[in-house]
């Protein structure tokens, strides 16, 4: 929880030890604050109400069941250690390194594995918003020359940011912990475990010891080191982290620096606002208390379906992380979490998860030529990863959920799909796509989104946010990083370099309906390219691909209705 040994300057050490201490005392001072009786004194946030779908009065019983558990269990919470580097990764990034080691191995000459390298791309998509003198301003600390009208400026901030990412960078693997996390699996992911353990020893010795990356001086250019490298630049007016290397290896840069941003941004509202840090602690208690008794008594109690913690990668607060974890192994029976930095401190975790999107855009960039019609890099990276991991889970939506069924059905693959995973798009939508297959929402913003998905049929759920780190009532950051660039030797010696982006579902229903016009403002405003790269050309490839599938969805299902 600390700063990590041998972080190399002492502004490292003093800035992530007193961000530390400033965290563990806000979540004591908070905790400590806390309601012990409902006197009358005090309410739950209606933000917290309309998110949660719940009464005041069943907020105020689950507040007050929460503050009895937590008043002495805040101080059961791990003391400062030093950081590794699988913390604020999530469980399928050991999954997924993994596979992709053995795709390194297929697809290099024996003992060349500084490729396929690939390059991820951070996207501030939305600013959080700051109280400051009594009104609600956007924060902008990632936003160079940024006006009167936001709160901070990217000039200002830009050496503790990379005191802080350089701090981040220092974080070592470390065997013993790769191997814990291996035994520490929950049921779900037992076939993955026994399907990979014959790579395992190859992989623990080849991350053993590394560093996470090396955050390279402004203006200096990445090199094929066989490391990975990060570098911050700006793009548009705004700072975005690009960091590359191994696929294997660059996996784990993804979301430790994610979760730097979250809580640089978070801390810096705190700092700067007029809410410290108490108040977001208090305010977030009380919103995962809410939502957590919420899926309790409403979810599993009844036995209706299961609902997984996908949370860690944004985290903005490090204790309050680890709290959550604690008083859901006991309020949840089943408890499952994603979550690398709790699985590796807190005894008692299961961790579950299976892939990402990474996957199937890495393989654009690398297998361009297999998608002059449609997209089947994306198929041969789910191929590859059910032959390795045994675990038959889709996450279909990158370039059209309707377009990656139709392939499937084309290759004859659909009835090998044992979970279909939804995260964009239209909960009903997506149902009536994957009809007979069971499926997972991983799109849980509020309650809301749980119920509906219950009433189409969704029996399994993801959700991190949901349970406290998102603020209420005030627009809260938004941050993603994709893979959008590979890079890989060809033929003939010369680096050959493939971009890839990802579209998902789209938010209205079918990309058939797709009008620039209308909706081309909201769809690309979570659409990531590389600086070089033609946006315009690739949103129209991505969109032609999600069409076609969408399209032929469209006309089955006006013919069913027909027919019928």
């Amino acid at each position: 929880l600390a700063y990590p040994a041998g972080a190399g300057t002492l502004l490292h050490e003093r800035f992530t030890h007193r961000m530390y201490t400033t965290q563990r005392q806000a979540l004591l001072s908070a905790v400590a604050a806390l309601p012990t009786a409902d006197d009358g004194s005090w309410s739950v946030p209606a933000p917290i109400l309309k998110a949660t779908s719940t009464s005041e009065a069943d907020a105020k019983r689950h507040v007050l069941s929460f503050s009895a558990w937590a008043q002495g269990a805040v101080r059961q919470l791990p003391e400062a250690s030093e950081h590794e580097a699988t913390d604020f990764s999530d469980y399928y990034k050991i999954v997924m390194s993994r596979v992709q080691l053995v795709y390194a191995k297929a697809t290099q000459p024996a003992g060349e594995l500084r490729f396929p390298a690939c390059r991820f791309q951070t996207q501030l998509r939305r600013r959080p918003q700051v109280v400051k003198d009594g009104a609600a301003r956007e924060l902008g600390v990632f936003d160079s020359g940024a006006g009167p009208e936001m709160v901070g400026s990217y000039e200002g901030s830009s050496a503790a940011f990379r005191a802080a990412l350089q701090a981040v960078g220092e974080r070592r693997f470390r065997a013993a912990t790769l191997r814990r996390l291996f035994a520490a699996r929950g049921p779900p992911a037992a076939s993955i475990e026994e399907s990979l353990a014959p790579v395992n020893e190859e992989w623990v010795r080849l991350l053993s010891g590394s560093r996470l990356f090396e955050l390279l001086d402004d203006g200096v250019g990445f090199s094929a080191s066989g490391g990975v490298q990060v570098r911050v630049e700006l793009q548009g007016g705004q700072a975005v982290v690009l960091a590359q290397g191994p696929w294997f290896r660059v996996t784990f840069a993804e979301t430790p620096i994610l979760q730097c941003m979250a809580q640089f941004m978070t801390e810096a509202a705190q700092t700067e606002g007029d809410h410290g840090a108490a108040r977001w602690c208090r305010d977030a208690l009380m919103n995962f208390a809410v939502a957590a008794h919420s899926v309790q008594e409403r979810v599993h109690a009844p036995g209706l379906g299961s609902v997984s913690f996908f949370a860690g990668r944004r985290a903005p607060h490090e204790d309050f992380h680890l709290l959550q974890h604690l008083y859901l192994q006991q309020l949840w029976p089943a408890f499952a979490t994603s979550s690398l930095f709790a699985g590796r401190v807190l005894p008692r975790c299961r961790l579950v998860g299976t892939s990402a999107h990474e996957g199937p855009m890495a393989l654009m960039a690398l297998e361009a030529p297999l998608d002059a019609r449609l997209p089947l890099s994306s198929v041969l990276w789910t191929v590859l990863f059910w032959a390795c991991t045994g675990n038959r889970t889709v996450l279909p939506d990158a370039f059209g959920s309707a377009t990656f069924k139709h392939m499937l059905l084309e290759l004859g693959l659909l009835p090998d799909v044992a979970m279909a995973r939804q995260d964009s798009g239209r909960l009903a939508r997506f149902a009536a796509i994957f009809p007979e297959t069971r499926r997972m929402a991983s799109e849980i913003e509020e309650f809301a989104d749980i119920e509906e998905a219950l009433r189409c049929g969704y029996r399994y759920f993801g959700a991190g946010g949901f349970f406290g780190e998102k603020r209420r009532g005030l627009a809260e950051f938004s941050i993603a990083a994709k893979i959008t660039t590979a890079l890989c030797p060809a033929a003939d010696g010369t680096l050959r370099v493939g971009h890839a982006g990802k579209l998902g579902d789209f938010s209205e229903g079918s990309w058939a309906d797709f009008s620039e016009e209308k909706h081309g403002g909201t769809a690309r405003a979570k659409f990531i390219v590389p600086a070089e790269v033609d946006r315009d050309e690739m949103f129209a490839r991505l969109l032609g691909y999600a069409r076609a599938g969408d399209a032929l969805h469209d006309a089955a299902t006006a013919a069913a209705a027909s027919a019928g």
